[in-house]
């Protein structure tokens, strides 16, 4: 009898010591909504973020993010759509001239945020950083971008256009008008030597066009770009082009 209770509990420790290993070796949860930073300005005194949720605490910090002028960073998990954006009360140390990867924080967190988004229920949100006019109370204004990643490949630009002004361009022979607030996804043609394309972009005043952006792009190009039409505060445009090399996170 005591051979048989022997074997019965070896057997079960077994059992066990799987179960654990199989749970060690899933993978973990994919959480339900996420984002990426993309920061258009750097502000100096507010280059280390946290990212965090509303709870009945208060707003957690899920996530430290470091931010430079013109990066894009990787997709960050959340369990809800309702985001703060907070400078880090407690930045880690930087280490040379490049911040460290998203850390998921583990410790409890509370942070006061200087801005709110709200995620759409697609998993290719990404929120814009732009510098605030005011950076000791808000250091950025946050535009939150949803871009059709199924149609958004290789060779495409996303214009989003975030100006009060309706704006026209040619993109390599290519024509498109972006109204006020709307987005276009296009691929440039070719129309200069070595597979360039020659891109320029007008704002409608009244009746009249004016020029503000004229230059060279790659027709043929093994990535993705987005062209984002941002208002400066002197009334002119900045169009900020940033490219995104596949794979597409």
């Amino acid at each position: 009898m005591k051979r048989i209770f022997f074997y019965f509990s070896a057997a079960f420790l077994l059992i066990i010591g799987l179960c654990a290993q199989d749970d060690a070796a899933a993978p973990a949860k994919k959480l339900p909504h996420s984002v990426r930073l993309l920061c258009v300005d750097e502000v100096a005194q507010a280059t280390q973020l946290v990212l965090a949720e509303e709870t009945e605490q208060g707003w957690v910090g899920r996530w430290r993010v470091g931010v430079s002028e013109q990066t894009l960073s990787n997709r960050l998990g959340f369990q809800t759509r309702t985001i703060g954006v907070a400078i880090d009360p407690t930045p880690p140390l930087k280490n040379g001239p490049f911040h460290a990867a998203p850390t998921m924080i583990k410790e409890n967190l509370i942070v006061k945020p200087f801005a709110e988004m709200v995620l759409s229920a697609s998993d290719s949100v990404t929120a814009i950083l732009i510098a605030g006019p005011k950076h000791e109370v808000a250091p950025y204004r946050v535009i939150v971008l949803d871009a059709a990643e199924q149609q958004f490949g290789k060779g495409k630009v996303l214009i989003q256009n975030f100006t009060p002004h309706t704006v026209a361009g040619v993109f390599g022979g290519k024509a498109a008008k972006i109204l006020s607030g709307k987005s276009e996804l296009i691929e440039p043609g070719i129309d200069q030597a070595a597979d360039m394309a020659q891109v320029t972009l007008a704002k409608q005043t009244g009746q009249a066009w004016e020029p503000f952006y004229d230059t060279r792009w790659p027709g043929k190009a093994d990535y993705r770009s987005y062209l984002l039409l941002l208002p400066r505060e002197d009334g002119s445009i900045n169009a900020f082009v940033m490219p995104e090399y596949p794979p597409f996170r």
